[in-house]
């Protein structure tokens, strides 16, 4: 059932962000059971989980935009968002293929997430 009342859709869309504060890259499909297999590591600077930094809701929805250092020799094909800022805990919220982006050397992949509550 979709939800009828717009500040019930933007009180759930803000505990969306509110649970799931830490952006995460993957170089493969994470899966679903809140683990955390094929994070990005390594690099210089360092691959870290950003913190999303979600704006207010609107319209039953919020964004984020976190950018990440992505070492050389990697693709990055998966974002999820989780609990913690500490890289390889288990504590994924959620998940989402995106454009799959191989880097040669060295780089930074933003990504423009986007929650929507219906």
């Amino acid at each position: 059932m979709a939800i009828a009342i717009l500040a019930q859709r933007n009180a759930l869309a803000t505990a969306y962000g509110t649970n799931a504060p830490f952006g995460c890259l993957f170089t493969a499909d994470p899966g679903t059971s809140g683990t955390v297999t094929g994070e990005v590591t390594g690099g210089s600077p360092p691959y870290a989980r950003k913190a999303m930094n979600w704006g207010g809701v609107s319209a039953s929805a919020i964004t984020g935009a976190p950018t990440f250092d992505v070492p050389a020799a990697t693709t990055a094909t998966f974002f999820g968002v989780a609990v913690s800022g500490t890289a390889a805990t288990a504590d994924l919220r959620d998940k989402v293929a995106v454009t799959s982006q191989a880097f040669a050397s060295q780089g930074t992949y933003q990504v423009t997430a986007t929650y929507t509550q219906s």
